[in-house]
């Protein structure tokens, strides 16, 4: 199975003080299931902020990855419960962040759906944010 599919991707950041910021993306992706796990990749647009990079979503049962490659470059774990740092980088220089996903739901299937995740997340050792993430998967 791989085909085409329309991507929402809507993400919600939370700071300190309460204050909440959304971006919404739609976008077209290729959509593939290998072994027991489902695949979304998507090029980023100027919308985003990372044009020239190739966004793909590894979704297990309890484990998303997310790996950005190109202008923008990253590897990032989702589980429930354990921390997970990295290193990001960007044309502007790279940037230690670190998340703490108090939730991971994949519920995906041949035909799409959805991955919900909701963390924590640090940058250079401070803490920026509480985030949503929703990633949906429609045919098209």
């Amino acid at each position: 199975m791989r085909k085409e599919v329309l991507v929402t991707i809507r993400g919600t950041q939370t700071n300190d003080l309460g204050e909440r910021e959304t971006i919404e993306l739609v976008t077209k992706a290729n959509y593939y299931q290998k072994n027991s796990s489902y695949y979304i990749v998507y090029n980023e647009s100027e919308v985003s902020g990372l044009a020239g990079t190739t966004t793909s979503l590894k979704a297990e049962p309890s484990r998303v990855t997310l790996n950005r490659m190109g202008t923008a470059e990253v590897k990032q774990v989702f589980e429930e419960g354990i921390h997970h740092e990295t290193s990001y980088m960007t044309p502007y220089g790279s940037m230690w962040i670190r998340v703490l996903p108090w939730k991971v739901e994949v519920d995906l299937t041949e035909f799409g759906g959805s991955i919900n995740l909701e963390y924590e997340l640090e940058l250079c050792r401070q803490r920026i944010g509480y985030n949503e993430l929703s990633i949906t998967v429609q045919e098209v």
